[in-house]
Formats: C-alpha cells, sequence, structure tokens
C-alpha cells in the first residue's frame, strides 16, 4: 500500500497484483474505493507505473507514477479521464510498513460502537460513519446517515478526512486511542473525539 497527498486530502493505493509487467488493485480517496489495473515497466533508475481507473464514474482517471528502485516512494500525476471539470493533479507517494501488533494498531478493521453511532477504520484506509443526527437536546432524526472518508494514523492520534454531505455539519476529525489495562495486559478499547464522543471496539 502507498499513501500520499493528493489535492490536499489522504490518498492509498494499494496493488495486489503484479506479474509479467501487469498490476491490478485499488484506491480510496475520500471513502471512494476504484479499481486500477495497468501496467509497470524497469526505468533506469527506479519503476514506471502506469494504473487506470475503469471509467465509469465521474471522478475517474489515469495515474502515471515513478517509484524509486526499491518501491519505498515516488512521485505521480492524475489525469480525469472524461471530465472537463476536474483538473490533473500531482503527488507524492510513501509506501506504508505494516506492524504485526493487531492488539495495539488500526492496520486491521476496528467496528467500534457509540451511542446512536458506529465507525469502522478500514485496512485499506478508509472510513465510515454511520450515525442519526441530533435535532434538538432530546431529538435525533429517524434517518441514519452514512458518511465515508479516509484516515491516517500518527501516534495515538487518528486523521480523517471526511466528504461533504449535503448541509450536515463535519464529523470530528481527529480521534485519539484509547486503551485499557498496561503492559502486556493493555488492549485497545476504542477511540475518543475532542468533544468526549466515545466509540468502543466491539466483542
Amino acid at each position: 500500500m502507498y499513501t500520499g497527498d493528493f489535492d490536499g486530502k489522504k490518498i492509498y493505493i494499494t496493488i495486489n497484483y503484479a506479474r509479467n509487467n501487469h498490476l491490478a488493485g485499488y484506491n480510496v480517496h475520500l471513502g471512494l474505493r476504484r479499481n486500477v489495473s495497468g501496467s509497470y515497466k524497469i526505468a533506469g533508475d527506479g519503476i514506471d507505473v502506469t494504473l487506470n481507473e475503469p471509467g465509469d464514474h465521474p471522478f475517474d482517471g489515469k495515474f502515471t507514477i515513478h517509484l524509486d528502485a526499491a518501491g519505498d516512494k515516488g512521485t505521480g500525476k492524475w489525469v480525469p479521464l472524461n471530465n472537463a471539470k476536474l483538473s490533473t493533479k500531482e503527488f507524492s507517494l510513501t509506501k506504508v510498513i505494516r506492524t504485526g501488533d493487531k492488539g495495539n494498531n488500526f492496520e486491521a478493521d476496528y467496528p467500534m460502537g457509540g451511542d446512536n453511532r458506529d465507525i469502522t477504520f478500514k485496512n485499506d484506509g478508509s472510513a465510515v460513519l454511520n450515525y442519526y443526527p441530533q435535532i434538538n437536546d432530546s431529538t435525533r432524526a429517524g434517518q441514519m446517515v452514512t458518511v465515508r472518508g479516509t484516515w491516517e494514523r500518527k501516534g495515538d492520534s487518528l486523521y480523517v478526512t471526511w466528504e461533504k454531505k449535503g448541509d450536515l455539519p463535519e464529523p470530528a476529525t481527529l480521534y485519539t486511542i484509547t486503551y485499557e489495562g498496561e503492559g502486556e495486559n493493555r488492549w485497545l478499547s476504542g477511540v475518543e473525539t475532542a468533544d468526549s464522543i466515545r466509540y468502543w471496539v466491539g466483542p
């Protein structure tokens, strides 16, 4: 998996097939996941990659990426396929190094529930929040709202960039990871926002 800043928002690109100069995988940006396929070739100073999104979504485009020889970082350009309102984007990528400590990290799916809401930070870098909006102090809307985004971890904090959802206020963008216990007996209990909204890891 690679990640980078794409027009001010986090993007994740995952390659799960690479053989005979052919590539396939997917990318996630603002919670939207799109399959990609293309090719790669060895260049003098690294690896040249071309990845195409399917083309059946108005935000689909073509990636051209140059990775260093080790495949650890690179630079790229994205060109829209069929939407004249979108512009070409340039970005840098770094490889995400996964750790194996599943008890204390977020490199896997952790569905968490709170009062009238739940949130999931997914392994592919996307996040999904389901909640019932507050109408007044004692009443919530009858219809659940789903908001999608992308997330990244810095220390014990999770930073989320959410899609814009109509006139609804943006959900919290900073979540602090919470634990119970100490030392080898410490375990992940959930996350908490700055305004004390708690989400707990399910059984």
